[in-house]
């Protein structure tokens, strides 16, 4: 999963700056809109994804679940219902949405482009049921191959209709037919591996639409909140300040996804391990599994915060030649509360293997109150870059509160979640500052060349001190290298040595 988050990133990395190119900032800032109305709309699945997972993975760690057939049906029911809504919402909103984008001219082929990414929403919907199953039975291989190929193909369709002079239109079909190839190769997979899990119309029953109002609704509200977080930003650039502004938040948007990779990869995974070893061991092996995951995402994700807050501006340049301020701007804002978050991932994994997601529903709902209180004054007082801090404030605060509630109402001691958080974020925090007073001393310069030069002495220096600083104070050691090592060759090998592992942070 790893190596396919890692070709998809490549082929983003790749794809983009021809794509910003030969579009232009303008019509570039355009299609981010459009995604963001379309990732939004993605995220309307009433909690199903997360509910399928969790099904799938008690089922395979010794549950008898008989409802499962019928939530792999409402999961494709309510796929073509968000996927024909949002078809027809495009036609309903769509004079309101050409106002609103300022979309002028473009409204033409802007709306073939809207077209076609409704048309792949209804695809990636359909998809969600069949990658439940694999993911719950943990198949990331196969969903690795998918993914990962997926992922290559569209980009060098990307880059090829770029070359050959198509545009927002013919950009957003090659889209659609990368979700339809993608969703096939998904269910026939699926199919092949466990034929015995399909959806079944006819196994729906009362008590299925209970749970899903019960677990479902919770997560959902969950997601949609977070959708709020994370595509405000775009829709509220595009609407105050027009595309151009929106495409260069965009860049430091995606260059942030680096950051949220590796551990975004390991919490998805790791999420039907947390239910199925549950399942088996009970709830002292899960506060084990907790807080160990918490070290290790902690010790990485701050680190690497710090690294992109040190290497914003030659990262953008380096990645698309030329500086673009707001996106420097937005990565060094935006990186630290991305960390935390991230860091408290394995909390959000716990709750939801627990089957108590509406832990989690207060601080989202908080976090997204505090980002729209805060976007307007502070857009007002900082222009452009008002908006991004808005987001990090809230992130970093409603995050804060998740923890300590989270550990309240479990009556969970907050001291290892201390341990386990605190050095390394202490660590990033002092690598950074000394990155940042080195980098005026550090090789930099006109040229792609230069900033790549300029990345790779800065990141290196900025995670070098903080490795040094935790291997120090004794926060690392061989054991911990080891079980690393054992979670990246073999899910079942890291569950072990979590099972052996003394009750605390080690």
């Amino acid at each position: 999963m790893l190596v396919a988050r890692a070709v998809m990133a490549g082929a983003g990395l790749v794809s983009l700056p021809v794509v910003y190119q030969r579009l232009g900032s303008r019509e570039f800032g355009v299609w981010v809109l459009l995604c963001s109305l379309m990732g939004v709309l993605s995220l309307v699945d009433l909690g199903l994804g997360s509910a399928l997972v969790r099904e799938v993975a008690e089922a395979v760690g010794g549950a008898q679940h008989t409802r499962l057939p019928a939530l792999l049906a409402l999961g494709l029911a309510w796929a073509v219902f968000v996927g024909l809504l949002a078809l027809v919402g495009s036609v309903v909103c769509w004079p309101s949405l050409v106002g609103l984008l300022h979309l002028g001219e473009m409204a033409g082929e802007t709306w073939q482009a809207t077209l076609w990414l409704a048309l792949g929403l209804l695809f990636s919907g359909i998809e969600m049921p069949w990658r439940s199953i694999l993911e719950g039975t943990q198949r990331y291989t196969e969903i690795a191959w998918i993914t990962g190929i997926a992922a290559v193909l569209g980009a060098g369709l990307a880059i090829l209709i770029m070359r050959l002079g198509g545009g927002l239109a013919a950009l957003a079909g090659t889209a659609a037919a990368t979700s339809a190839i993608r969703t096939v190769s998904m269910a026939v997979t699926a199919r092949r591996c466990h034929p015995l899990l399909a959806p079944s119309i006819r196994a729906i029953r009362r008590s299925d639409l209970r749970f899903v109002r019960g677990y479902g609704l919770r997560v959902q509200v969950s997601s949609a909140a977070s959708a709020v977080n994370t595509e405000l930003d775009r829709l509220v650039l595009g609407s105050f300040f027009g595309p151009v502004t929106t495409g260069s938040f965009d860049v430091g948007s995606r260059l942030l996804n680096l950051l949220r990779l590796p551990p975004g990869v390991v919490l998805i995974a790791l999420f039907p391990v947390a239910v199925a070893g549950a399942t088996r061991n009970g709830p002292d092996w899960l506060d084990r599994f907790y807080l160990i995951t918490t070290k290790y995402v902690a010790f990485f994700v701050a680190s690497g915060a710090a690294a992109l807050v040190v290497c914003a501006d030659p990262l953008v340049r380096l990645w698309l030649g030329h500086e673009v301020a707001l996106a420097a701007a937005s990565i060094a804002i935006l990186a630290p509360s991305y960390a935390l978050n991230l860091a408290a991932g394995a909390a959000t994994i716990v709750t939801r293997a627990e089957g108590r997601p509406g832990r989690e529903t207060r601080y989202v709902l908080m976090s997204v109150v505090l980002n729209v209180a805060l976007t307007i004054p502070l857009l007002q007082l900082l222009g452009p870059v008002g908006v991004p801090l808005s987001t990090a404030l809230a992130v970093m605060l409603s995050t804060g509160y998740f923890l300590a509630h989270f550990h309240r109402v479990t009556r969970r001691p907050i001291e290892p979640l201390l341990r386990a958080m605190v050095p390394p974020i202490a660590a990033a925090v002092i690598a950074g500052a000394i990155g940042c007073l080195m980098a005026p001393h550090l090789p930099d310069g006109p040229g792609r060349m230069a900033a790549g030069l300029a990345v790779l002495c800065r990141s290196w220096l900025t995670l070098l001190v903080a490795a040094a600083l935790l291997v120090a104070i004794g926060f690392v050691d061989a054991r911990d290298w080891r079980r690393l090592l054992a979670l990246l060759r073999n899910r079942k090998q890291y569950v072990a040595t979590t099972t052996q592992t003394k009750s605390g942070v080690r």
